[in-house]
């Protein structure tokens, strides 16, 4: 007859254990970020990407708000970036390469444009006249600044 009571003595220990627990605050990591509205939230703020040979860029995918600039650094080789369909920045130009005299010089953008909804911009890379698949830059949509 003892083991009905220490099987009720465990579960009420162990359902004490998670309340404390939860109380303390342990499952806060189980909570979706709040991003208000329940939308997903990003980061503002200038990006910069490395070119890397075969990927394209690293970070692969990147986020910009309106009026955030995007960075790519050469990392030592030669690449170019066209956006032939929708392009992300204000004015000109929609093509990107870095010059063959100076490869580590930084190439950055205008500013990025605003939309209300997120759009996913897909642009043509080569890195050291290798054709690269699918980068992209994401845009517009709610973001926390």
């Amino acid at each position: 007859m003892r083991f009905p009571l220490l099987r009720y003595a465990l579960a009420i220990t162990c359902i004490f254990t998670i309340t404390l627990c939860l109380a303390a605050g342990c499952g806060d990591k189980l909570k979706p970020a709040a991003a208000g509205k329940g939308k997903d939230s990003f980061d503002c703020g200038d990006k910069t990407v490395f070119v890397v040979p075969g990927d394209g860029t690293a970070p692969k995918d990147v986020y910009l708000c309106q009026g955030d600039t995007l960075t790519w650094n050469p990392n030592h080789h030669l690449f170019t970036v066209s956006f032939p369909n929708k392009y992300p920045f204000e004015g000109a130009p929609m093509t990107f390469a870095n010059d063959p005299q100076n490869p580590d010089a930084l190439v950055t953008s205008p500013k990025a444009k605003n939309t209300v909804s997120l759009v996913v911009y897909h642009y043509d890379m080569t890195v050291d006249k290798l054709q690269i698949i699918d980068p992209q830059v994401v845009g517009g949509g709610y973001h926390s600044n």
